[in-house]
């Protein structure tokens, strides 16, 4: 019991872990999902969780983006994917979630 009072701070850092993919565009992870990959673009990040909630997923995303400041200027869904443009002044950035049976990959790019 006592080993779990110790690891308390971790859990709690780990639920509030902000990505940072550029000066101007960053995003809270999905607290409800385990992250099995996290890999770095050129302009962007790829996020990949152990879930099946794509569409819960992508809300939270959309919702975080638009809470800090940015437009949802485009939206789209087909089949397992769902797919958003937002623009901050004149930057711009892209979400993409794709579900992959089992797995929720999350693209965020800045840029065109």
């Amino acid at each position: 019991m006592g080993r779990l009072f110790r690891l308390a701070p971790f859990f709690a850092l780990a639920w509030a872990l902000e990505v940072q993919v550029s000066a101007s565009l960053s995003f809270n992870l999905f607290p409800q999902a385990v992250v099995v990959e996290r890999v770095a673009e050129p302009q962007g990040i790829v996020v990949v969780y152990n879930a099946s909630k794509a569409e819960a997923i992508f809300r939270y995303h959309d919702e975080d983006l638009r809470r800090r400041g940015w437009v949802r200027v485009k939206y789209e869904v087909k089949k397992d994917e769902w797919k958003a443009e937002y623009r901050k002044g004149k930057a711009k950035a892209k979400l993409s979630v794709k579900d992959k049976k089992g797995r929720v990959e999350v693209r965020l790019k800045e840029g065109d």
